[in-house]
């Protein structure tokens, strides 16, 4: 037969209580034996009766059996308390969780460094995974709820601190559609540059691409028609480039530009003549002639809604407030010309996107943050001047804390919450194509191609020098100064629907009145 391990057990325990027995029947006839020699002895000492000296010895007998007992008690249970089942003591509330098991997701044992990092910060989550990453290590980490995205991101100097990196290599991706789940990169971000997705057949009704995340995914925004951008950052941020990359999206789309450039360096130079309307004057006038432009073509396209036409969009670019607000009076002017433009042009598909790289309260006014709706910040040097471009925002974002390396990052507000991310690149070589092109589309009409031909390679005549020339295309110009002048004025209303300002120019030493073939171009480009 063969014995089971419980059968032992029982056998085992039955030979212990037997052994037991015969110990305690030992001992009893011990005692007995001992109790009989003390009382021989205490009657011969004492001279006490056989009676006295049984209930002496009887006494101290108990009193000693009594003392052995509860000594042994004693040390039973402070044994018992030592080896108490486990069982036992989850039933008091005592029991401590074995290693690994979970009293709750906040005590959940994560099975990654991170996640075990987090917990040490006390954030609440509910499970980290790694994720793979092209230049760094990357996680996914879900907060449980009620707690959001926020929970992780506050933590990024205490993270930075335990990791021994520095802040900027700790970072941040909110997944798009959920306010608990973020990706963490540690390592240099931004360095996965993704290629330009192809802008064919780009439609600025749908969404439009705006730059890329951490993974170097590219991310969009839902249509620009109709909003209107506050984009604002320290100097050599990016915004620049990233309103640059917007005016590129227009062009390619088919849309129309109204460039006012408020800094003296013309970076928007290579857009003038696929331009409406651009000034790089740097003056009041300038920028007022822009915003009055701009409503006179919203009014026009109200009009026009009767025939179910469909305008292009359009899209404004003010870059440098300050130069137009400089001067109190006028700013106060330009301000109130904004907040009209912006309010008339939402319904013609007309975007206006104004710039700054003063990000301060005297800048950033109530009447700016109120009607540019979508904000856009680059680089700043403080959390306040975060605040100044974004307004509230969740706890955690921060413009002060966006990567000194990756030039053109950007925090972006609108319709899909708070992101972050980088701006796309384009060349100056693909804006002149992009240019280029826009001109090329446009087949002129006999009137135009006589002026254009007649300008030849130049890019300045005087009104003296197109007249000549016109002449000798056939036209009939009379001599003298102001029927010539009128005379010239017709052949190129007639070409491109408007005759551009008559400007001073020439060699310096001899500059005279006349028009820039760009202006001709880029009234032939909005034709």
């Amino acid at each position: 037969m063969i014995k089971t391990p419980e059968g032992e057990g029982v056998a085992k325990q039955k030979n212990q209580q037997e052994e037991e027995l015969y110990a305690q029947a030992a001992g009893a006839i011990g005692t007995l034996a001992i109790a009989a020699g003390v009382l021989a002895a205490i009657k011969d000492k004492l001279g006490l009766s056989w009676p006295a000296t049984l209930a002496l010895t009887a006494g101290a007998l108990v009193a000693l059996g009594y003392g052995v007992w509860k000594a042994r008690t004693g040390l039973q249970r402070l044994m018992a308390g030592r080896q108490q089942p486990a069982a036992a003591l989850k039933q008091q509330g005592l029991a401590a969780p074995a290693q690994g098991a979970q009293e709750g997701a906040e005590t959940l044992v994560l099975p990654t460094a991170m996640g075990r990092l987090l917990q040490r910060l006390q954030v609440p989550v509910e499970s980290v995974e790694s994720v793979p990453h092209p230049t760094g290590e990357g996680h996914m980490v879900r907060v449980a709820a009620p707690h959001t995205t926020a929970a992780v991101t506050r933590v990024r100097e205490e993270i930075a601190s335990e990791l021994d990196i520095t802040q900027e290599e700790v970072n941040f991706a909110r997944v798009e559609g959920s306010i608990r789940n973020v990706r963490v990169l540690i390592g240099t971000p931004y360095t996965h540059i993704p290629e330009l997705p192809d802008l064919t057949g780009l439609d600025l009704d749908a969404d439009i691409p705006l730059g890329y995340d951490l993974w170097g995914n590219i991310l969009t925004m839902p249509s620009p028609i109709g909003k209107h951008f506050l984009v604002a950052g320290e100097t050599e941020g990016g915004k620049t480039s990233f309103l640059k990359f917007l005016a590129y999206l227009f062009l390619m789309a088919g849309g129309r530009l109204v460039i006012v450039d408020g800094k003296p360096d013309g970076d928007y130079a290579d857009f003038q003549q696929a331009c409406d309307y651009y000034d790089n004057s740097l003056t009041h006038k300038g920028v007022m002639g822009a915003l009055g432009y701009v409503r006179e073509v919203a009014e026009r396209r109200g009009r026009s809604k009767r025939d179910g036409s469909r305008p292009e969009p359009m899209l404004v670019i003010i870059d440098e407030i300050l130069t137009f607000k400089e001067d109190p009076a006028e700013g106060r002017e330009f301000e109130s010309a904004l907040k009209l433009t912006a309010s008339q042009v939402r319904s013609a598909r007309i975007l206006v996107a104004c710039a700054t790289q003063h990000p301060r309260d005297d800048v950033i006014s109530t009447v700016i943050k109120n009607n540019l709706t979508v904000q856009v910040a680059f680089k700043v040097m403080s959390q306040a001047a975060s605040k100044m471009i974004l307004g509230t925002v969740p706890e955690g974002v921060n413009a002060e804390l966006l990567p000194a390396s990756a030039r053109g990052t950007f925090i972006i507000k609108d319709s899909r919450g708070v992101r972050e991310m980088r701006g796309l690149f384009i060349t100056d070589d693909m804006i002149q194509q992009a240019v280029k092109a826009r001109l090329d589309a446009t087949e002129p009409n006999e009137h135009a191609k006589a002026v254009l031909a007649a300008y030849g390679n130049a890019e300045f005549l005087t009104t003296e020098e197109l007249a000549q020339a016109l002449r000798g295309c056939g036209y009939e110009i009379p001599d003298g100064a102001q029927p010539m002048g009128v005379a010239v004025r017709d052949v190129i209303v007639k070409g491109f629907g408007a005759a551009p300002d008559v400007v001073q120019g020439g060699p310096s030493s001899a500059r005279r009145k006349g028009r820039r073939k760009a202006d001709l171009l880029a009234l032939l480009a909005r034709t």
